[in-house]
């Protein structure tokens, strides 16, 4: 009982904390980019992996080993449904997890990279639709933990 509350506890929270991750990542790409910005940015992105990679491990952990099995969500379409939601938001971070790495390797200590009025409106669209995604995980995990659609 102990580790199922435990895993469960950790997937919520790695949740809550990529959501925050994103939407403060969201914040700071409406202003303009300056140096503080920057930096902060950097270390959201890194907390926003780390974030992803515990709701991964955690989700992984609490479909295979706690009360209902892997059988229950395997069978289960809101499963499924949740994990392509979760592929889908890998994906879009595809291209900022890229720009954000060319820009960690070739920072200057006084400089902030250029940004474009189109590389801001791209980062705002691809976050904008991430939350999107995000929000969705909540309502499929919990239609998928009540056995809706299963028969």
């Amino acid at each position: 009982m102990f580790w199922s509350v435990f895993w469960a506890s950790t997937h919520y929270l790695g949740i809550l904390v990529l959501f925050g991750c994103v939407y403060c990542m969201l914040l700071f790409w409406r202003t303009q980019v300056n140096d503080y910005n920057f930096r902060t940015l950097l270390w959201l992105h890194v907390a926003y992996w780390v974030s992803l990679l515990v709701v991964l491990l955690s989700g992984l952990v609490r479909a295979g080993w706690t009360e209902k099995g892997m059988a229950f969500y395997m069978a289960n379409p809101w499963f499924h449904a949740k994990v392509t939601v979760f592929v889908l938001i890998i994906l879009l971070s595809l291209y900022p997890a890229k720009l954000m790495r060319a820009w960690r390797r070739g920072t200057v200590p006084d400089g902030v990279p250029p940004v474009t009025p189109d590389l801001q409106r791209t980062m705002r669209r691809t976050l904008v639709a991430e939350i999107h995604l995000i929000s969705l995980m909540p309502i499929f995990g919990a239609l998928m933990a009540r056995g809706v659609g299963m028969g």
